[in-house]
């Protein structure tokens, strides 16, 4: 598949923003999260309790719907679709909050109180739910925005979206999180905040390095993009110059026959 080939590009991307983010390394020596995935942690969300779940996400739902993809999302900057996101990827974020890695003191007060058991619950139940439906029209979608999430940019050493967050933006264990059907509102404002330092809890600072190399333009073509893929509909796939199908060959005439031998004499 092209796509498969374009992440394997990834590899040098990654190790060069490796590079970059260890220059920083000794500056920001505090952690971006306290959570640890240790066995601990996972089995907290493999042997999650859905049905306790299911009811913490309808003390949920006035902010996120009912099952996580309220439309009145789009028109939120600051509130995302929960539906179909990666259980560890929720659970990082709730746990963030708990503790103030991610600054928000309206989230802060809603989860404070739930133990690390119940943000597993949740997380589990949210991740049983289907990517929310595409909200923005593929036709839309630029050129630069698909090039963007299936090759990246290798004169930035910026890697592919989906090496990450996964070929039909689903996202990976273990914090990687889904992107497929996310307000574009919501990625635009969130973008925004890892280039300003205004959202800090991203592992090694790598949403931050990345966003920080990218245009508003860019951004908000991205977002486009991932608002147009979600539940029934796969990755848009960027076909390349040296990728696309050469034209037939014309015909080639036939060749004279050769002149008969002359018979010995």
């Amino acid at each position: 598949m092209q796509i498969q080939k374009h992440i394997r590009t990834t590899a040098l991307a990654m190790g060069m923003l490796a590079l970059g983010l260890g220059s920083v390394a000794n500056t920001y020596a505090a952690p971006s999260s306290n959570v640890a995935w240790t066995s601990e942690t996972r089995n907290l969300l493999k042997n999650a309790d859905l049905a306790n779940g299911e009811k913490i996400a309808k003390k949920c739902s006035k902010c996120h719907g009912e099952d996580g993809t309220d439309p009145t999302a789009l028109e939120e900057e600051d509130t995302p679709f929960t539906a179909g996101q990666v259980a560890h990827a929720t659970y990082k974020q709730i746990i963030d909050y708990q503790d103030g890695t991610r600054d928000d003191k309206n989230m802060r007060k809603k989860v404070k109180k739930l133990s690390k058991q119940d943000v597993a619950d949740v997380s589990a139940y949210y991740a049983t739910q289907a990517l929310p439906m595409p909200s923005v029209d593929p036709s839309t979608v630029t050129p630069e925005a698909i090039r963007m999430v299936t090759r990246g940019d290798g004169t930035r050493f910026l890697p592919p979206c989906a090496g990450c967050h996964g070929p039909n933006g689903e996202g990976a264990i273990v914090d990687v999180p889904a992107l497929a059907g996310q307000s574009a509102s919501y990625f635009v404002t969130t973008m925004l905040a890892f280039r300003e330092d205004e959202r800090e809890n991203d592992i090694y600072r790598r949403m931050r390095f990345i966003a920080r190399m990218l245009t508003e333009e860019e951004i908000e073509a991205v977002a486009n993009y991932y608002a147009s893929v979600g539940t029934g509909t796969k990755l848009l796939v960027f076909e390349s110059d040296e990728d696309a199908e050469e034209e037939p060959a014309a015909p080639m005439e036939p060749a004279a026959p050769e002149a008969p031998a002359a018979p010995p004499s």
